[in-house]
């Protein structure tokens, strides 16, 4: 299954290119919709990159303590920046609360429907200037709106599911055990759930909230509708990303 492609952009782990996808009517774009993890290591090769790839959106879906504790190292890029946080705090931090992702990807989409419908009407202006969403790990958060965004064009559902489940990859390794270590100085013990929570992108888990949205609205389109989001900025999203055949 087609999945997105890991660009390897200094100070990230888990940047990807969401195109290739296929839709209904074509596959989606390149360079038009970037995701990842936090971006406060860029560093000028960092900056230098987003450059390349044409970034002038950063949709940051944080709440303000992780912003002011990992601030986006933009440097003197020249982007546009939208700060949506979705809920106050990371997914990890929601786990050491006793959250499932389950929970949490049912949250973001019952709770907080606005500041998805705010993320895809921003991506869909975004004209020829290339956006990235992202949080604090590139899957949680980002990774329901972006599976929404997807969705609401046409894109493939098991292409959504295998794009998703394919962060775990890219969390593993350094990014994790960083986070494990910065989570242990709050006196939370290590354990697989909590590397499920903070690294793990379990297929099961965005199916779960896909099912949901499908159930109580026929489709992610309708669900969108319903949240607020205009039928043109629905067109336009559709415009932006697909490629026709």
């Amino acid at each position: 299954m087609e999945t997105s492609t890991r660009i390897p952009v200094p100070g990230t782990y888990n940047f990807r290119d969401v195109s290739g996808l296929p839709a209904l009517t074509g596959t989606v774009r390149s360079g038009v919709l970037f995701r990842s993890d936090g971006l406060s290591r860029l560093g000028d090769a960092g900056q230098a990159k987003l450059r390349e790839l044409g970034v002038g959106i950063v949709i940051d879906l944080r709440d303000e303590n992780e912003a002011e504790m990992m601030p986006d190292d933009l440097g003197e890029l020249d982007v546009e920046v939208l700060r949506l946080p979705v809920f106050e705090g990371s997914g990890a931090s929601q786990g050491m609360a006793g959250i499932s992702l389950e929970a949490l990807y049912e949250r973001i989409v019952t709770q907080h429907a606005s500041v998805v419908v705010d993320a895809l009407r921003e991506i869909s202006t975004a004209g020829d200037r290339a956006v990235v969403v992202h949080c604090t790990a590139g899957k949680d958060r980002t990774g329901v709106v972006v599976a929404l965004a997807l969705l609401a064009v046409g894109v493939d559902r098991d292409a959504v599911v295998a794009d998703y489940a394919s962060t775990e990859e890219n969390l593993a390794g350094e990014w994790l055990e960083g986070m494990i270590a910065r989570i242990a100085s709050y006196g939370v013990a290590d354990s697989p759930a909590l590397r499920t929570l903070m690294g793990g992108s379990p297929r099961e888990a965005i199916e779960g909230v896909i099912d949901l949205v499908e159930r109580d609205h026929g489709s992610v389109r309708e669900y969108l509708l319903a949240s607020g989001l205009e039928l043109s900025a629905l067109a336009a999203l559709e415009t932006l990303l697909v490629e026709p055949a």
